[in-house]
């Protein structure tokens, strides 16, 4: 599977539409991004991100997360992704589509699929997601949810962690030391490596065990295996919502932090004993000292 195509539409600060022709050739399929400082390169990498991934982009690289959390959450960050002329010009719609070619999927034959993310900051409330399997919609997209279907037939996150960086990730990857940055290295580790598909034939195995006992067991027992699937259920549901309530305080917890941050800055420049470069630096130690 190749990436054949990109688009950009009004995102950050490529205005109106931009198509990257990645169509490779036998003798020359290797693309080189190059460019000087400040002329796009982070926000290409960025889109591609946004694009797969939306809000669980945090997820792929902890310098999202940190952007995210100063931006007062994720609804911020990413409204302030429409590029500033086009806004100007009342186009409050901004997009990011990825056109994947020779794409090799068993459970769906095809030649191409477009990834197509949009957001309109003048009436969206959430990101509009389409998944196009050689030009149509996806029936199997729709049926088990657009991201989902990125995550499990395009590219797992964890895969995506080796996938979108540039060359000072390369540092970081090297000087992982919380036991959370190990954890989730080794996830990616096992993605790459195909260790992760060996732990899901395991797992089906191990239910399929799980099967055969149930099935020769006694009707007492078969209730009881009822009444305690029912409560894993309900268990699953409220597991469920506790995690949406998670993420909607962390979003209103960056909203607050940022909010806090805005006055302190007021407060700086109306007559403090500090500067705001003192305060930021002071913000630097503070999270080296958390980190530690």
């Amino acid at each position: 599977m190749t990436i054949k195509e990109i688009e950009l539409y009004n995102f950050r600060i490529y205005k109106g539409s931009n198509i990257i022709d990645l169509s490779n050739q036998e003798d020359k399929n290797i693309f080189v991004v190059s460019g000087r400082n400040g002329f796009g390169k982070t926000t290409f990498l960025m889109s591609l991100v946004w694009c797969l991934y939306g809000r669980q982009m945090q997820d792929v690289d902890d310098i999202y997360k940190k952007e995210i959390e100063d931006q007062g959450g994720y609804s911020k960050y990413i409204a302030n992704s429409l590029n500033r002329l086009a806004k100007s010009e009342t186009d409050f719609k901004f997009s990011v589509s990825i056109t994947f070619h020779n794409v090799n999927i068993p459970e769906v034959p095809c030649k191409e699929i477009v990834i197509r993310r949009s957001y309109n900051t003048k009436t969206s409330t959430s990101e509009d997601v389409e998944v196009l399997i050689d030009g149509y919609p996806s029936e199997l997209a729709k049926e088990v949810g657009q991201e989902i279907f990125i995550r499990e037939f395009i590219m797992p996150i964890e895969i995506a962690k080796f996938f979108f960086f540039d060359a000072e990730k390369i540092v970081n990857l090297a000087e992982v030391n919380t036991p959370e940055q190990k954890k989730n290295l080794s996830k990616a580790y096992s993605e790459v490596l195909g260790i992760k598909k060996y732990e899901d034939i395991k797992s089906e195995l191990e239910g399929l065990q799980l099967k055969i006992r149930q099935d020769s067991a006694s009707t007492n027992e078969k209730s009881q295996l009822r009444i305690l699937e029912a409560e894993v259920e309900n268990c699953d549901d409220n597991i469920k919502a506790n995690e949406e309530k998670i993420i909607d305080f962390r979003e209103k917890r960056s909203e607050k932090n940022k909010e806090s941050r805005d006055i302190q800055e007021k407060l700086i420049k109306s007559g403090s004993l500090i500067t705001v470069e003192e305060l930021h630096e002071l913000r630097i130690n503070e999270e080296n000292l958390v980190k530690r």
